[in-house]
C-alpha cells in the first residue's frame, strides 16, 4: 500500500507539468531555436555575398536579393525567370552562440547560461528551357541548445529538421499571349526534437553547460522529453504580366501537419498528439505584387495570411506497483486554434552608380488554448477529478491542468540604405535598421515588447578577375522589454568574405563568416556578456 500511494502521489504531482509542457508553444521548432540563438540567416540565406558585407539586406543589387517574384517573395511563379541558364546551388553553412555572466559570491568564476551551435545545408536546383523551369530546393538542418534547467542541471535540445520542395513553372496552357503563368509545387518536411538534461561541468574556470556532464534522467517523468513534427503538402500559383510595370501573382497554399509530444520510460508512457481538426490541410493565402516605374524605380509587396485549427489528445499509463491496476486514461487535452498574417514590401531606386532602398515588414500571430467542455468525460480535467476522488488515494490538491489561454504577437521591422559603386571594381554600402515585437498574452497582459536597432556598412572590391573581397560592421542595440528595466544591450560585429570565380568556368564559390560581441548596457556585477559566430557558403553551378 505504501508503494502504491508514492506511485500515485508522483502521477498526481507531474501530470500538471506533462499538460502544461505538452502544449504546441512548448515544442519550441527550429527557426524558434534559431532566434532564441541569434543565430537565424534571415531574408539573406541564400546570399553569403551580403553576408559578408555586413548583412546588407535592402541594397547591393545581389543575384539572391532582388526584388523579383522569386527572390523577393519566394513565389514559385518566377522561378523560371529568375535566370536563363540551368543552375545548381549548395549552401553549406554552420553557426555557434554562448552567453557568459561572472559568479560575483564565488571569487569571480564566470558561468555559462546559455549554448548551441548549428548546421544547415541548403540546395536548390532547377532546370531551364523553353520558358519552363523545375527542380527541387530545401535545406537539411541540426540544431543543438543548452541551457540551464536549474544550478547544477543543464537541459540539452537536439533539433534536426529536413525539408524539401519539388516545384514546376511555365507558361499556362492554353493561353496564347504569354503573359499568363502557372506554378505548382509538392513539400515535406520532419522536424524531429530531443530532451537530455547533464550536470553542468565545472573546472578551474567556472561552469560550463556545452561540456559533456553526467546523464541524468528526466526531473518528472511526465515532462515530454521527444517531438515530432511531419508535415505535408503543396501550392498553386497563377501569374501575370501586365508588363514591364506590374507583374501579379496569387498562391494557394495547403499544408497537412500532425505534432506528438511523448516521454516513455521502464515502467509509464505520456504522449500528446495534435492533428489538424477533421485530418483535413489548412490553408494560407499569398499574394505578390513586382512592378517598375521608369528606368529606376522598382518595388515588390508580398502579403501571406493562414488560419489553422487543431486538436489535442492525451495518453497515459504508469505503473501502480506490483499487483496493482495501472493508472490509464486518454481523451481529449485541449483545442487549439492559430490565426496569423504577414506583409513585406521593398522598394529600390538606382540613378547611374548610386542606389537607395527601403524595406518593410510586419508579422500578426494570434494563438487560442481551449480546453474541452466541463462535460467532456474523456478530458483530462475530468480525468484528474477522478483520480483525486479514488478512495485510498493520497489527499492532494490538484488544480486544473488545462485553462483558457490567449497571445497574440505583433512584429514589424523597417530598413533604409544606400550604395554606391566603385566602378567595376567594387560597392559600398550603409543601412538602418529597426525593429519591434510585442507580445499581449489573457491572462498576463502586455510584454514583453522587444525593441532593437542597427547600422551596418558592407565593402565589396575586386581585386582581380578572378577573387572578389569584402568585409562589413555593425553596431546594435537591444532591448528584451522596453517595460522593464535591465534589458538592454549593446553589440558589435564584424564579417568578412569573399568569392572566386574563374574566367570561363561553370562553377563559383563564395563565403561570408561574421563574429558577433555583446555585452548588457546596465549596472549588472554579473557583467552578462556572450558572442555568436556565422560562416556561410554557397557553391554554384551553371549549365
Amino acid at each position: 500500500m505504501r508503494l502504491r500511494r508514492r506511485v500515485r502521489g508522483n502521477v498526481l504531482a507531474g501530470l500538471a507539468l506533462f499538460l502544461t509542457a505538452a502544449g504546441p508553444a512548448a515544442a519550441q521548432d527550429y527557426a524558434g531555436t534559431e532566434q532564441t540563438l541569434g543565430v537565424s540567416p534571415g531574408p539573406i540565406s541564400r546570399s553569403p555575398r551580403l553576408f559578408g558585407m555586413g548583412r546588407l539586406t535592402v541594397v547591393g543589387d545581389d543575384p539572391h536579393n532582388r526584388i523579383t517574384l522569386w527572390d523577393f517573395a519566394g513565389n514559385p511563379a518566377g522561378i523560371a525567370s529568375a535566370d536563363s541558364s540551368s543552375t545548381l546551388e549548395l549552401r553549406p553553412a554552420t553557426s555557434s552562440s554562448s552567453t557568459m555572466t561572472d559568479q560575483v559570491y564565488t571569487g569571480g568564476f564566470e558561468r555559462q547560461t546559455l549554448a548551441g551551435r548549428g548546421l544547415r545545408t541548403g540546395f536548390e536546383g532547377w532546370r531551364r528551357a523553353a520558358g519552363v523551369a523545375y527542380g527541387i530546393f530545401g535545406d537539411f538542418n541540426s540544431l543543438r541548445l543548452d541551457e540551464p534547467y536549474d544550478v547544477r542541471v543543464e537541459r540539452r535540445t537536439q533539433i534536426s529538421n529536413p525539408r524539401v520542395t519539388g516545384a514546376i513553372n511555365g507558361p499556362m496552357p492554353y493561353v496564347k499571349s504569354g503573359h499568363m503563368k502557372y506554378a505548382l509545387t509538392l513539400l515535406a518536411g520532419r522536424e524531429a526534437s530531443e530532451d537530455q538534461y547533464l550536470t553542468s561541468v565545472s573546472n578551474g574556470a567556472g561552469e560550463y553547460i556545452d561540456r559533456n556532464g553526467a546523464a541524468l534522467g528526466p526531473p518528472n517523468t511526465f515532462v515530454p522529453t521527444e517531438r515530432r513534427r511531419f508535415s505535408l503538402g503543396g501550392s498553386a500559383t497563377v501569374s501575370y504580366g501586365f508588363g514591364h510595370w506590374l507583374e501579379a501573382a496569387a498562391t494557394g497554399h495547403l499544408v497537412s501537419a500532425e505534432l506528438s509530444a511523448f516521454n516513455t520510460g521502464g515502467r509509464y508512457y505520456a504522449e500528446t498528439r495534435e492533428q489538424l481538426r477533421g485530418h483535413r490541410p489548412y490553408p494560407m493565402g499569398q499574394a505578390t505584387l513586382i512592378g517598375h516605374a521608369g528606368k529606376h524605380l522598382e518595388w515588390g509587396w508580398d502579403g501571406r495570411i493562414w488560419n489553422a485549427r487543431s486538436e489535442q489528445h492525451w495518453v497515459y499509463s504508469i505503473s501502480a506497483g506490483i499487483g496493482q491496476d495501472p493508472f490509464t486514461g486518454r481523451g481529449t487535452l485541449a483545442r487549439h486554434e492559430e490565426r496569423g498574417s504577414e506583409t513585406r514590401a521593398r522598394v529600390r531606386w538606382t540613378q547611374g552608380a548610386f542606389e537607395l532602398g527601403g524595406g518593410l515588414s510586419t508579422g500578426y500571430l494570434q494563438n487560442v488554448i481551449t480546453p474541452p467542455d466541463a462535460s467532456d468525460r474523456s478530458s483530462l480535467n475530468q480525468f484528474l477529478y477522478v483520480l483525486y476522488r479514488r478512495p485510498n488515494a493520497d489527499t492532494l490538491a490538484i488544480p486544473d491542468s488545462i485553462s483558457r489561454h490567449g497571445s497574440e504577437q505583433r512584429v514589424w521591422q523597417a530598413a533604409g540604405g544606400m550604395a554606391l559603386r566603385l566602378g567595376r571594381r567594387g560597392l559600398v554600402g550603409v543601412e538602418y535598421h529597426k525593429s519591434q515585437s510585442e507580445l499581449l498574452q489573457a491572462p498576463g497582459g502586455i510584454g514583453p515588447r522587444q525593441v532593437s536597432w542597427d547600422v551596418r556598412t558592407g565593402l565589396e572590391y575586386r581585386w582581380t578577375s578572378v577573387l572578389t573581397a569584402r568585409a562589413g560592421y555593425i553596431y546594435g542595440t537591444q532591448d528584451l522589454d522596453q517595460l522593464t528595466r535591465n534589458n538592454e544591450s549593446v553589440s558589435h560585429t564584424g564579417t568578412v568574405g569573399f568569392s572566386v570565380q574563374p574566367a570561363g568556368a561553370i562553377w563559383s564559390f563564395d563565403a561570408g563568416y561574421g563574429l558577433e560581441w555583446w555585452r548588457a548596457d546596465y549596472g549588472d556585477p554579473a557583467l552578462p556578456r556572450g558572442s555568436r559566430q556565422v560562416l556561410a557558403s554557397q557553391l554554384r553551378w551553371v549549365f
